[in-house]
């Protein structure tokens, strides 16, 4: 891989060019994770707001937002591309903002793919809704929430050149310049994780079963479980059984030295239990034993196919054999060919895939639907606590009820909503406490809020363990005091008054 700078800008090509059209990734080091529930469509919005300033070119083009950066790419001439580039930078240093009603609806008529994100609820349970944990809480109306100055404050702390890295397939054009605004490279630390979350199993409101592993960036152990995880828990729930659609396999970078994979299976309609307990048993069978020698060799024969995809000798685009290489200057992790990779991962051992899932199952996060009960266990054979967010009324036996002024809901809404759903709020000095008709109960705790709505006279909250809650003033009597809490108690930059 070479490297030198244009304009103080990273570039990275390819030492033997290949043939055809060139090929060019702009790249920033940004994306989902670093946006927060007010700003959250802000990197998509950007990226809408240069597409449509580009407008129609003769030459092949895309452009895309992930949870961890924001890419740019061209495929053309020199010149095309040094065109399209100048372009691109110079819509970033001066965002025309002009185009924010026609970017907006379209965004809202054709959601992004991360909108619909399978492995969206572990990231959720996780960090809540911070971070990663941001790409469940994806809705067409959110880009119309951003104001012309929220979008420019964020391209300007994001889309600079210190943030920025230039991949090519080729050497660089001559003519080449990126004229970006100034700007350092923004923090790569963690984002902060729900307290209590880690080695849990949790109730979301999914229809997917799901496992997330936490390991090193780099750790060639951590690859080969999830590939032999993988394959033994679609053999036995979909081959076998036939009560799942198969495993997928999604990848986040926490941070520069952390990564989160996160399994899913989408289970027949009545068994999802049956299949949480199998992935689970399955990771727990394969963290004492380690894989067999014949899973380890055909997971080489895997990563080898892969590797040689990747390396853009298998039809795929040309750029994506330099995707690794833009995120290891993102994260800083260090790069390594695909030589090394593929030996890295023959080296690997049944000891090696043990020894790493042992570490993995101590903050593993278990998803699964709601009214399904399965029944994991630690590695030492004691129950995996549930932290689901409402608390089970009698679950806990002597487990005394939450302290606060109690808010009754009102004869008409007692009257008009069922038994199960009707209920009150408990005020306190920290927060509101919701309970349904079951006497089950919701903290909604004021220091964790991560945005609020006003919708007409009422609230609604998203909640620092990613729940949406609406909370109007005429459900319960003297609910004005209620609101006039939250009011109170939400930051100004937290709220949201649109229609």
């Amino acid at each position: 891989m070479q490297r030198t700078s244009a304009d103080g800008v990273t570039v990275l090509w390819q030492a033997a060019p290949a043939p055809g059209p060139l090929t060019a990734v702009l790249s920033f080091g940004t994306g989902l994770r670093d946006e927060t529930a007010p700003t959250l469509g802000a990197a998509h919005l950007v990226e809408a707001l240069v597409t449509t300033h580009l407008g129609r070119r003769p030459h092949e083009f895309t452009s895309s937002v992930e949870e961890e950066a924001t890419h740019f790419v061209v495929k053309g001439t020199p010149q095309e591309v040094t065109g399209f580039l100048h372009t691109v930078c110079s819509a970033l240093r001066d965002l025309p903002t002009q185009y924010m009603e026609h970017a907006t609806r379209l965004l809202g008529l054709h959601p992004p793919r991360t909108c619909d994100h399978r492995g969206a609820e572990p990231l959720s349970a996780r960090y809540g809704p911070h971070g990663l944990g941001l790409v469940l809480h994806h809705d067409p109306d959110m880009y119309a929430r951003l104001t012309s100055d929220a979008v420019r404050t964020h391209a300007a702390a994001h889309f600079t050149r210190g943030n920025a890295v230039l991949a090519l397939d080729g050497p660089p054009p001559a003519g080449l310049t990126l004229p970006l605004p100034d700007g350092p490279r923004p923090d790569r630390s963690a984002p902060r994780l729900r307290a209590g979350v880690p080695g849990t199993w949790q109730h979301r409101l999914v229809d997917t079963v799901s496992l997330l592993l936490t390991s090193r960036a780099h750790e060639p152990a951590a690859v080969a479980a999830c590939h032999v995880l993988s394959q033994r828990v679609e053999h036995l729930t979909h081959h076998t059984r036939g009560i799942s659609d198969g495993v997928t396999l999604h990848r986040f970078l926490r941070d520069r030295l952390t990564l989160d994979r996160v399994l899913v299976l989408r289970p027949a309609d009545g068994h999802a239990e049956e299949a949480a307990d199998i992935l689970w048993n399955e990771t727990l069978r394969l963290a004492r034993r380690g894989p067999t020698r014949h899973e380890l060799d055909t997971f080489t024969e895997h990563a080898r196919a892969e590797l040689r995809c990747h390396d853009g000798h298998c039809g795929h685009d040309r750029w994506t054999s330099l995707q690794r290489a833009l995120e290891s200057e993102h994260f800083g992790i260090p790069y390594h060919d695909p030589g090394t990779l593929l030996a890295q991962h023959a080296a690997v051992t049944p000891q090696d895939v043990a020894d790493h899932l042992q570490r993995a199952l101590t903050d593993a996060v278990l998803v699964v639907p709601p009214q399904v009960f399965p029944r994991p266990a630690t590695p030492g054979g004691t129950p995996l606590p549930n932290s689901t967010c409402w608390r089970v009324h009698g679950e806990h036996p002597g487990t005394p009820s939450a302290p606060g002024t109690r808010f009754r809901k009102t004869p008409l809404r007692r009257l008009i909503t069922p038994r199960h759903e009707s209920g009150e709020y408990l005020l306190a000095p920290w927060g509101l406490v919701v309970r349904d008709g079951n006497r089950d109960e919701h903290d909604i705790r004021f220091d964790e809020i991560a945005v609020m709505r006003h919708e007409g006279p009422g609230r609604i909250v998203l909640t620092g363990c990613g729940c949406h809650l609406h909370i109007h003033p005429d459900h319960v009597a003297r609910g004005e005091r209620v609101i006039a809490a939250l009011d109170a108690a939400v930051p100004a930059h937290l709220v949201r008054t649109d229609p």
